[in-house]
């Protein structure tokens, strides 16, 4: 009966665990992508190594972030405040994401920038998900308020920071997943210890 009831928490603490490592493998892969745009700035058409390696990395970051988004679910998911509007907000996101990496997917398989109003369409679906994410993260207190906040702002600073420095918004992005890759990791070895503890009583106990 015992572990029968632990175990959601048990997977919710590696999910959690794992979001965390992933958002700071999304944090170092955005960030080189800003480098490697301003090392050889990428074109429409892929025609140096450097722009596949781009891509490939761009690609990957998303990746890590898919994993980290599902971290963060886990985390929160059990808050009544969360609720629908996190659930929502989560599966907006995702799909943005998610479409975007399809399209630089097939980009480079194709060797050029491919599906730019998908892109474009995608990239509001991210948007209006981040922002209902970061309002349901805010609502339920399961994580720093600052965490709902960088979801909040982090793409429209982002789409900003880009009209100013080329491959800005990588560095933007990467401090928003870093950031929660952060909490999530701290929040899943507190679960971790937490958890061991009623194990040690009963032994005790016995």
């Amino acid at each position: 009966m015992t572990s029968n009831a632990t175990t959601p928490s048990i997977r919710a603490s590696r999910s959690t665990r794992l979001g965390g490592a992933a958002g700071a493998a999304a944090a170092a892969l955005l960030v080189l992508t800003t480098i490697l745009t301003q090392v050889a700035p990428i074109g429409t058409g892929y025609e140096s190594t450097t722009d596949y390696l781009h891509q490939v990395v761009l690609a990957l970051a998303y990746v890590a972030v898919l994993v980290t988004m599902v971290g963060l679910h886990a985390r929160q998911r059990r808050s009544q405040r969360y609720g629908l509007l996190g659930a929502l907000g989560t599966a907006l996101a995702m799909v943005g994401y998610g479409v975007v990496l399809v399209i630089v997917v097939v980009g480079i398989v194709a060797g050029a920038r491919v599906f730019d109003h998908a892109r474009l369409a995608a990239a509001a679906v991210l948007l209006v998900g981040s922002a209902l994410l970061g309002v349901a993260t805010l609502r339920a207190r399961v994580t720093p308020w600052w965490c709902g906040a960088l979801l909040i702002v982090a793409l429209p600073v982002g789409d900003l920071a880009n009209q100013a420095l080329a491959g800005a918004e990588g560095l933007i992005l990467a401090l928003l997943w870093g950031s929660l890759g952060a909490v999530l990791w701290r929040a899943s070895s507190s679960s971790a210890e937490a958890a061991s503890q009623p194990s040690e009583t009963t032994q005790h106990g016995a």
